[in-house]
């Protein structure tokens, strides 16, 4: 195979990929270049969620992002950097578990409010609804 060939092979393979993600160039760059304490937990190059509601709520962040609801990054990179520093400076003398997800979670959270997407009560609203299985579209589904 030529190496102009392996450029396009390798071009294509990107475009699917991020197809497949559904992430702009812009975002993925975005997203790839989050250094320091805001940096995403990875596995050999590749994003790791040790649960399902961790991908949710970064697809959220993003989809947010990307649909244009608040305008820079760095507007959601900077909440988050925010909710490390405050999770860090809360714990220095408790050994209680880390989770980025959690921090990545709050700072969306704080992003929604303070930019007038939704309410504190709101957000509580539906997270009451998701953990009782009201908002389980799987559920809602099936029942009989």
């Amino acid at each position: 195979m030529s190496r102009q060939s392996e450029t396009q092979q390798t071009g294509r393979s990107r475009q699917r990929l991020q197809a497949t993600q559904g992430l702009s160039a812009q975002t993925e760059r975005l997203i790839a270049h989050m250094e320091g304490a805001a940096a995403l937990p990875r596995k050999n190059g590749e994003l790791v969620f040790s649960a399902p509601w961790e991908s949710r709520a970064f697809g959220m962040a993003v989809a947010l992002y990307e649909q244009g609801l608040y305008q820079h990054w760095d507007e959601f990179r900077a909440r988050l950097i925010d909710e490390i520093a405050m999770w860090e400076r809360r714990h220095r003398e408790r050994e209680e578990p880390w989770n980025y997800y959690e921090r990545w979670l709050a700072a969306l959270e704080r992003l929604l409010v303070e930019e007038g997407m939704l309410s504190k009560v709101e957000i509580d609203l539906r997270t009451a609804e998701f953990a009782s299985g009201a908002r389980d579209e799987g559920h809602a589904r099936h029942a009989h």
